[in-house]
């Protein structure tokens, strides 16, 4: 960037006008942007002292042209000084009543002094602008630290997060408002109160804090506020240290509703799964008591049978299997229609399978379209599929030389079907899998079971399909229907 007189004049009239500095700052302000004029009053008061010594030939009056050297100095640069130096020497020798014959001595003295007391000028006028610059730069810094600060500040008070310090005595250094609130201090000052009844999990982080170490984590535990209230504090924590020993920055958040909202779906979710176990084990039930019906209905048509008492307790016996079943169908159809954003579940899904799958060496290939359609299903009961699909990929992968599970997603004949690969030796009785309580299954081999039994509750399925290295499962879910539209 090329620098005008002007542009570089700003420092000095900026430095000038903020501080109210000397009459000379404000000269070289203006001698700075007015470089032309300058010189013109430059010339001109040599002109004059020519004229005056030139009247006055038996006056000294030499001296005098020092003026306009060290007016032009401001401007001028050292080889300009170092000319006008000679100029003014020449012209003091022509104008001397010796002239000449005074001698090349005396010129070379005057022009010196002339020279030197120029260049004196310009190196302190240099020096100046220099320390005006860096002063200028330091306000900048300041201003910039100032404004920064200030953001900073704003931050933290209008974070909807409760924000504290504890010095290295366990006392509030600072807080913002929602620290106030969150512990209930109504109307009174938090900074410098001891919170230890509140949030004893604070102290506890920063007593146990080694002073080699800096802390860095995130805890649960639960905080009273001065009321006597109780609540779930999730806070992020980080230890600092001062002149004066460890400090503690917290970040807390209330997690009292989140925690609620998260048992009540669980709860929820845990209902739907139990409804529909019941449902799929009282479809066994009427199974196995309609067959048992039809042997004792065989079986009284011999004599004396159906006057045995035994053979009444039987009859008696099949009926209330066949009442059980029944109640248990009704009330696993009992639901409301659920619809569930396929593509949400399978984000959560993600979140969840693969850090763990990461975790033991397994690669994972996620082949999920942008754009998902919405299906008839329960949120939580879909992802707990999800979930327990992929454990059992992870399990048939734990001998495997190529460890990857590959998750996809389609549409096909109007039904969404996610699938579910793993590169694992495959399954060597497909027709068993989806048997309950089979010897030497994990978990008592009811995963795959009440898996497609959730499904199957929404219309939906879940389906083995033999691949040539590997296994695959795959889902089906339906499209939500036009009439559960709200």
């Amino acid at each position: 960037m090329k620098h005008t007189p002007e542009t570089q004049a700003e420092p000095l009239k900026a430095h000038a006008t903020a501080h109210g500095l000397s009459r000379l700052d404000y000269y070289l302000a203006y001698a700075e942007a007015h470089r032309g004029a300058v010189c013109a009053i430059a010339a001109g008061l040599i002109v004059l002292i020519a004229w005056v010594d030139w009247l006055l030939p038996n006056t000294s009056i030499d001296f005098l042209y020092l003026i306009p050297v060290l007016l032009s100095a401001g401007v001028l640069s050292s080889s300009q000084i170092l000319m006008l130096a000679v100029f003014c020497g020449i012209l003091r020798q022509v104008l001397d009543p010796l002239g000449w014959s005074a001698g090349a001595g005396r010129l070379v003295v005057a022009v010196s002094g002339f020279a030197v007391s120029g260049l004196f000028v310009v190196q302190l006028n240099e020096r100046r602008r220099l320390l005006l610059d860096h002063l200028a730069e330091i306000e900048k810094q300041v201003r910039l630290r100032r404004e920064v600060e200030m953001q900073v500040r704003i931050l933290v008070e209008t974070s909807p997060l409760a924000i504290l310090t504890l010095d290295h005595n366990g006392m509030v250094a600072l807080a913002n408002e929602s620290a106030r609130q969150l512990l209930g201090f109504d109307q009174d000052s938090i900074q410098g109160q001891d919170v230890k009844a509140n949030l004893p999990i604070l102290y506890r982080m920063l007593r146990g804090h080694r002073p080699t170490a800096n802390l860095r984590t995130n805890v649960e535990s639960k905080g009273h506020r001065r009321n006597g209230d109780v609540f779930l504090a999730h806070a992020w924590l980080s230890t600092y240290t001062t002149s004066e020993g460890p400090g503690l920055a917290a970040v807390i958040w209330d997690a009292s509703e989140s925690l609620r909202d998260r048992e009540a779906a669980g709860l929820d979710s845990m209902m739907a799964t139990s409804r529909v176990l019941v449902g799929a084990i009282a479809h066994e039930v009427r199974n196995l008591a309609s067959a048992a019906s039809v042997a004792y209905g065989a079986l009284s048509r011999y004599e004396g049978l159906p006057g045995d008492e035994q053979f009444q307790v039987l009859g008696s016996l099949i009926q209330g299997l066949e009442k059980i079943a029944s109640t248990g169908l009704r009330a696993a159809s009992s639901r409301e229609a659920a619809v569930a954003d396929l593509g949400t579940v399978l984000d959560e899904a993600r979140i969840v399978i693969e850090p763990s799958l990461r975790e033991i060496g397994i690669t994972l290939i996620w082949e999920v379209g942008a754009t998902l359609p919405l299906v008839q299903a329960d949120h939580h009961s879909l992802l707990q599929v999800f979930i327990n699909l992929a454990r059992n990929c992870g399990q048939a992968l734990e001998n495997a030389p190529v460890r990857e599970v590959r998750i996809s997603t389609s549409v096909e004949n109007d039904t969404v079907l996610v699938r579910f690969r793993d590169s694992g030796p495959g399954v060597d009785r497909p027709e068993e899998l989806f048997r309950p309580f089979q010897a030497g299954a994990h978990s008592f081999g009811l995963g795959l079971y009440i898996s497609r039994a959730i499904l199957r509750s929404h219309g939906g399925g879940l389906r083995y399909e033999p691949e040539e290295r590997g296994s695959c499962f795959t889902v089906e879910l339906w499209p939500r229907e036009e009439s559960q539209v709200k």
